[in-house]
């Protein structure tokens, strides 16, 4: 009898925890949908003459104040103005484009709302001002003609930011320069393959064809080393350059024991350059 009681009692218990879960869920996806629902939302009011942002927060409207270098930069030229959530936070910045005549490049400076001191602040980690950029999953690219090269910067948005983590140059050449980010710090130098999606620009490996190729500590031909490679050893191509008399590429190489080395060699040596 004691037993049937002690079973009745966890049921009703397994009961009472399983209806407490249940409104535990209910409540948390509720105050959760609710927070979401409550993002500050701007406005802008262009009039032509005068230049207003609204901020709105759970019904609540001020006009924000505009930064004094906001409104230089608009004088300067960046002059179209739109709202648009680059951060996936639900609240939108504020976007000054400028489109110059005959430009291929569309480029924008950003401005993200600060709640605690109700204005604007520009986005400082950005490598510099968005061009024609696109979103494309949690990833924004950044794309720009400078000279007669192609470039793209490519940014992780992450914690409601814009974090740098890749900036390619040459877009379209033979083969493209990748320089790596890790918290605001290029990290690595590399050259990959040529393709319009930078997800598939792999890295540029090659093997040695010359039966002992020199090593340099720079691309000049009076440093060179002691050190040599030989017919058949694979490399990683990180950089590039050329002088009056030769095209030199930097490699990444791991001997056997596991050392790293990093060097310049001619090009004359790799297979690379007989494709």
């Amino acid at each position: 009898m004691t037993k049937e009681k002690i079973n009745i009692h966890s049921r009703a218990g397994f009961i009472y925890c399983f209806l407490a879960g249940a409104v535990l869920f209910v409540f948390t996806s509720t105050f959760a949908a609710t927070n979401k629902e409550k993002a500050t939302m701007l406005s802008v009011n262009d009039s032509g003459t005068e230049l207003s942002i609204t901020a709105c927060h759970e019904g609540m409207c001020k006009t924000i104040t505009i930064p004094e270098t906001m409104l230089d930069t608009i004088d300067n030229g960046y002059s179209q103005i739109s709202l648009e959530d680059l951060t996936l936070d639900g609240i939108s910045e504020v976007i000054l484009t400028h489109n110059a005549e005959g430009s291929v490049n569309a480029c924008s400076k950003v401005y993200r709302y600060d709640s605690e001191i109700e204005t604007l602040r520009s986005m400082d980690k950005l490598q510099s001002q968005l061009c024609n950029y696109s979103i494309e999953n949690d990833y924004l690219i950044s794309s720009y003609r400078s000279g007669a090269k192609w470039h793209e910067d490519i940014y992780k948005i992450k914690n409601n930011d814009l974090i740098l983590t890749i900036s390619d140059s040459c877009i379209g050449c033979d083969y493209i320069n990748r320089a790596l980010y890790l918290d605001g710090r290029k990290t690595e130098n590399l050259l990959v393959k040529n393709s319009p999606d930078y997800r598939l620009r792999a890295p540029i490996s090659t093997t040695v064809t010359s039966e002992k190729a020199t090593l340099y500590s720079e691309p000049n031909i009076n440093k060179t080393t002691k050190m040599y490679l030989i017919n058949g050893d694979v490399v990683a191509l990180t950089d590039a350059t050329s002088d009056e008399n030769y095209f030199w590429y930097k490699i990444r190489y791991v001997t056997k024991k596991g050392t790293l080395i990093n060097a310049w060699l001619h090009c004359e040596d790799i297979n690379f350059c007989e494709q």
